[in-house]
């Protein structure tokens, strides 16, 4: 659900008096600009597409017009707030005379929200410990794009997933597996030194090559239990 950010939560902001009320300026209006002011004054703040609503506008008429950009030049209007979608804060809600502009609001990872993060979680909500490229394929969003946009990154602030286990690729590199849900999550084990990592290379090449089994490797690699008993 879209959130509004106000001029009072963000940044008080020292008002001047309206200077659109003299006879001379509002002459100065075409017929649009003067419904817009009229509407302002009935209710606010509105957000461009309200404005084009009720102000009986066409929403690119207003846009790209410069209605809005003309009118806050002329001290007519100011930014009161910011509404929040799943994009950030990226609406401005304008209110009837001159003022400091409210600041857009930073929009951080706890504030993020999309369709794909959704369905990220809600294949979780039927599967268990997938890295982000399972997600991704079952979920039908690019691997880049969970990767890029740093959608796992959001979904572990909010508290939507955890990292359940970690697998180790073939190089030694670790892969968080996630879960849905707010659980705590798994210690990341450490990193594979240079001798472990040419040695797992060498282990997997012997069973590539029919030299070993999986099973022969796994023996050599357990300590042994004490001295070799002698009948």
């Amino acid at each position: 659900m879209a959130q509004i950010a106000s001029a009072s939560q963000t940044a008080k902001a020292r008002r001047r008096p309206v200077v659109a009320s003299t006879d001379e300026t509002a002459a100065s209006l075409s017929p649009a600009m003067q419904r817009i002011v009229s509407l302002l004054r009935a209710k606010t703040p509105l957000s461009p597409k309200e404005i084009a609503r009720d102000a009986f506008i066409a929403l690119t008429t207003l846009e790209g017009g410069g209605y809005l950009k003309k009118m806050k030049g002329l001290g007519l209007i100011r930014i009161e707030g910011w509404l929040k979608n799943h994009n950030g804060f990226t609406t401005p809600l304008y209110a009837l005379g001159r003022g400091t502009d409210c600041p857009r609001p930073k929009f951080a990872s706890i504030d993020r929200d999309s369709r794909g993060m959704a369905k990220i979680v809600a294949i979780l909500n039927t599967r268990s410990k997938l890295d982000y490229r399972e997600i991704a394929k079952l979920a039908g969003i690019s691997a880049n794009t969970i990767k890029n946009a740093k959608y796992m990154d959001s979904l572990l602030e909010q508290g939507r997933v955890h990292v359940a286990a970690w697998r180790r690729g073939r190089n030694g590199h670790l892969y968080p597996l996630f879960n849905a849900g707010a659980g705590e999550s798994a210690v990341r084990p450490e990193q594979l030194s240079r001798q472990e990592i040419m040695q797992r290379h060498r282990t997997r090449q012997k069973i590539l090559s029919g030299k070993a089994t999986a099973f022969d490797c796994q023996l050599k690699s357990l300590p042994l239990a004490g001295p070799p008993v002698t009948p």
